[in-house]
């Protein structure tokens, strides 16, 4: 059944702020942040770190709060980058391909050794040639590309890749225990995470690229479970996928993490498919 509006004026009134806001009272309600599942979580915000990241801009940290003033979830937003990989494989095999047919198609020019040593390499990588033929030249290019930006870039540094997507990162996104009875109070049967995500964060989304262009929302999900529960949550309730396509810069905090993303702008649809089925059963982790 669809999200009533009495429901909706409940999420709506749920208080998101920025953790350096009200910098006293929020250093008291974080004090008793709780999340047995996640202690490494728990920790980050009852730092002074947090404060001090989310004062700087390096990160953006944010408390969910009820109107009473009672602290249920934190999360955290940051700017990053996905990528489609450049593949050094395919570009060398183009290349290769093209000297080989080269010598062939002037066997005059070279011996008979090189023109035995390209049909080898032609006979020898027939499945790979037939898979890259259909964009031999676009393959080329890149190559070609490729060793001039090598020749001209200085910065050693510097990671070459296919093409890139402007996105956003949710680096954190974690619940209160203590905060548990209050959300119940309010008398929403969904979980608190998937109502703050839908209800809150889409919108956060959708401003940014208002401002400036993003395509890609991504996490990397800390699940340590057998089952996967937590990845699995992320995927059914979020919507977020794994992609055998992007991917992105992985910092030694999220080593042995699941990354998952999805496009901004498939949020809003989803968004009301799930307020759609807002009062399905409904049995999650955050």
């Amino acid at each position: 059944m669809r999200i009533t509006e009495e429901q909706k004026a409940v999420l709506d009134s749920l208080i998101v702020e920025r953790l350096r806001d009200h910098r006293s009272e929020n250093a008291s309600l974080v004090n008793s942040f709780a999340n047995a599942k996640n202690p490494v979580l728990e920790s980050i915000i009852r730092t002074r770190k947090s404060f001090d990241r989310d004062a700087e801009g390096s990160v953006a940290y944010y408390v969910v709060k009820t109107p009473a003033g009672e602290l249920l979830l934190y999360f955290s937003l940051k700017c990053g980058e996905l990528f489609e990989k450049l593949d050094q494989f395919k570009l060398d095999l183009a290349f290769n391909v093209r000297n080989a047919v080269y010598k062939l198609q002037h066997r005059d020019n070279y011996s008979e050794e090189d023109c035995k040593n390209a049909e080898d390499f032609i006979n020898q990588n027939l499945s790979d040639i037939k898979l890259i033929l259909p964009e031999i030249d676009k393959y080329l290019e890149k190559k070609e590309g490729l060793s001039a930006d090598l020749t001209k870039e200085l910065n050693t540094e510097m990671q070459r890749v296919l093409k890139t997507y402007p996105a956003i990162e949710i680096q954190e996104l974690c619940a209160n225990d203590n905060g548990r009875k209050a959300w119940k109070s309010l008398g929403i049967k969904r979980k608190l995470g998937e109502c703050v995500f839908w209800h809150k964060i889409v919108d956060m989304l959708s401003t940014v690229q208002d401002i400036a262009g993003c395509q890609y929302v991504y996490l990397f999900a800390a699940d340590a479970s057998a089952d996967g529960e937590l990845v699995n949550y992320y995927k059914e309730r979020l919507k977020f996928e794994q992609s055998a396509v992007l991917g992105a810069n992985k910092p030694k905090y999220d080593f042995q993490c699941y990354f998952l993303c999805q496009s901004i702008k498939d949020l809003k649809s989803r968004r009301e498919l799930f307020y759609e089925d807002f009062n399905a059963d409904s049995d999650s982790v955050v």
